[in-house]
């Protein structure tokens, strides 16, 4: 192998240096420059000539299976999209496809699927981004009308036998040759340029109904194979339209071959099966210059009574989920990733810290008291700094509240301040931790928060899983700015609140709310370890550490609708409360779980004297002064 390269390269030595021996007053002409047109062929050809790329349909099964690795792009008129769509899609149009991923509205990195209501329109995208260079994109196979049955009308609805004279004699004899059309602009750009007027243009199609009575007018080409094409192959077509050329797929449409017989002076109609594959040719065709239109749904729309390949039929209609509601905004995609990152990290939530492992190491904790001033005042931990979670954070920017050691916050039962160690987590302070059953554990004097509000208030507990009943609903629309949004809407929370309510206020109305089962699901079904007999009537499971991410079940939590999450006791489900509200939902945490929904039965998580130890009270001196 070696030794013939050396001799090729010898040889091609010698023809470099006998070229240069010619008579230097030889003309040398250049090598003519290449047309706007040829280079637009060039371009296009390659593209559907190549039966890898082209028409690169992806079934609705294949992308649902493995939905995460793809970038869905919906097309659909904006309504429609919001009505429902592929989760995670992003919408746009043909008309701003290309600035929406110029400007990463639509990300990079992930092959791309192109969704519209048939998968015809996504034709004529899916070939602009393939010549714009963007790798990997595929066109949904039927649309939309295989991904629900909600969204599957416009194939049902337009397919069937409207050819019912089809020709079966070849019309190829009857081919001239006709001039190219003239394309004005730099070669150099041209590409560009026919792409974005062919997506400013929008699709080009038409039913054959409105041209059935006027074939002559039109020059048409059957882009499938011959036998198909003459009614001799095994897709089951009885022939094609009359006088239709046959033009054979990837092997028909470049400057050497075909397209020199299309005219440049009559509407040209294409076709093939669907209308997926025509609608790519039929962009190609306008980018040309010439004047072209896809047939709408293709033969299933002239025969599909025999068809037996390439047929539409119900069992291409799947049931897979559908997100309603305009995608959800910058903003809220970055509030919701900061939070679910730290509601999804066991280590980190609920971050509870007992009143004996406090005591045991009271020195090396800067302990804050949330409750109000005055319980403070009566008696609280040594050293612990006096707070709210209205003025939180700027006590601790401030340095009011010392920085230097992990944090534990106190508050009367352990529920309101797991908004204060969500909000602190979020904004960057570390090792902070909320004290387990909250000032009610420390001292026997300030018990009564958890003493008075045990019981079982929930006499008729559910056993059946409810979670069949979820749907897709609209995320809350957040306005912010990306970059400072996390910081807004935990100050905004804050503001607000511990927002709480009691079972009793809720309990003869339960229809009005959303309620969140915030705990395992064996224990949601009443066959746990942990002793509840079931759930809230009604309730929804969501699992801990699993569940309130944007691509998990967020979506199926309404935002016209006030959410009721509930725990075992009350300190996990306030800091899930706290999220939903910093995403805009109206959210309510449900004070003190199960503790007061089935206290006697409780085996785990639960409350009861021995959670009471007799550790040092402090109170303010000048309250002492006072006694």
């Amino acid at each position: 192998m070696e030794k013939r390269w050396t001799w090729m390269l010898l040889i091609q030595i010698a023809l470099v240096a006998f070229a240069g021996c010619s008579d230097d007053d030889d003309p040398v002409t250049p090598p003519p420059a290449k047309s706007a047109f040829d280079t637009m062929v060039e371009a296009g050809s390659a593209y559907i000539n190549n039966s890898g790329d082209c028409p690169g349909v992806l079934d609705a099964q294949a992308l649902n299976d493995d939905l995460a690795s793809f970038t869905v792009i919906d097309i659909r008129q904006a309504q429609h999209f919001e009505d429902g769509h592929i989760p995670g899609a992003f919408h746009s149009s043909l008309g701003t496809l290309l600035d929406d991923l110029a400007s990463k509205a639509i990300p990079s990195g992930k092959p791309y699927v192109v969704a519209c209501y048939t998968g015809q329109s996504a034709g004529h995208a899916k070939i602009a981004m393939e010549l714009m260079g963007y790798a990997d994109v595929y066109s949904l196979k039927w649309g939309m009308c295989s991904w629900s049955p909600s969204t599957s009308e416009k194939w049902g609805n337009n397919t069937g036998d409207n050819l019912t004279n089809p020709e079966t004699e070849p019309a190829n004899g009857d081919l001239i040759v006709h001039d190219f059309p003239v394309l004005d602009g730099d070669a150099s750009t041209i590409v560009a340029t026919r792409v974005a007027v062919m997506l400013d243009a929008g699709f080009k199609g038409v039913m054959y109904d409105s041209i059935k009575d006027d074939l002559t007018d039109y020059f048409i080409i059957n882009y499938f194979g011959e036998n198909d094409y003459l009614g001799q192959g095994e897709a089951g077509v009885p022939g094609h339209i009359p006088g239709a050329f046959q033009f054979t797929p990837y092997e028909s449409l470049a400057k050497d071959q075909m397209l020199q017989n299309l005219p440049t002076g009559q509407t040209i109609v294409v076709y093939c099966w669907t209308g997926q594959h025509s609608s790519q040719i039929t962009a190609y065709l306008n980018m040309l210059g010439y004047d072209a239109v896809s047939l709408a749904y293709g033969s299933n729309n002239l025969f599909h009574t025999p068809l037996t390949g390439h047929k539409w039929t119900s069992d291409e209609i799947n049931d897979f989920d559908l997100e309603v509601g305009a995608p959800p905004t910058a903003a809220f995609s970055a509030m919701a990733a900061a939070g679910a990152e730290y509601l999804n990290d066991d280590g980190e939530c609920p971050g509870l810290m007992t009143a004996q492992d406090l005591n045991d190491g009271l020195a090396d904790f800067t302990v804050i008291d949330i409750r109000q001033q005055i319980d403070y005042d009566t008696g609280h931990i040594d050293g612990a700094y006096n707070s709210s979670l209205g003025t939180l954070l700027d006590d601790l920017a401030s340095e009011a509240i010392p920085s230097g050691k992990p944090y534990v916050l106190a508050c009367y039962s352990g529920q309101s301040a797991g908004h204060a160690k969500i909000a602190m987590e979020l904004m960057g302070y570390t090792d902070v931790y909320s004290l387990k059953w909250g000032m009610s554990s420390w001292n026997s004097a300030t018990a009564g928060p958890w003493n008075n509000n045990t019981g079982d208030t929930l006499n008729n507990p559910e056993s059946i899983p409810n979670n069949g009943d979820l749907v897709m609903n609209a995320f809350p629309v957040l306005t912010e700015d990306e970059a400072t949004v996390v910081e807004e809407r935990v100050a905004a929370m804050l503001t607000g609140g511990f927002q709480g309510v009691m079972y009793d206020d809720i309990k003869d109305n339960l229809e009005d709310y959303f309620v969140i089962n915030y705990f395992g699901e064996a224990d949601y079904l009443g066959i746990g370890d942990d002793g509840t007999p079931g759930h809230i009537p009604g309730a929804f499971q969501f699992t801990p550490y699993s569940s309130m991410g944007i691509d998990e079940m967020l979506g199926n939590i309404p935002a016209d609708k006030t959410v009721v999450v509930y725990c075992w006791s009350g300190q996990h489900s306030s800091q899930v409360t706290a999220y939903l509200n910093m995403l805009g939902y109206e959210a309510l945490s449900l004070k003190f779980g199960s503790n007061n929904l089935f206290h006697s039965v409780l085996t785990g998580h639960k409350w009861s004297a021995a959670q009471i130890n007799e550790f040092p009270l402090v109170a303010t001196r000048a309250l002492v002064a006072a006694y």
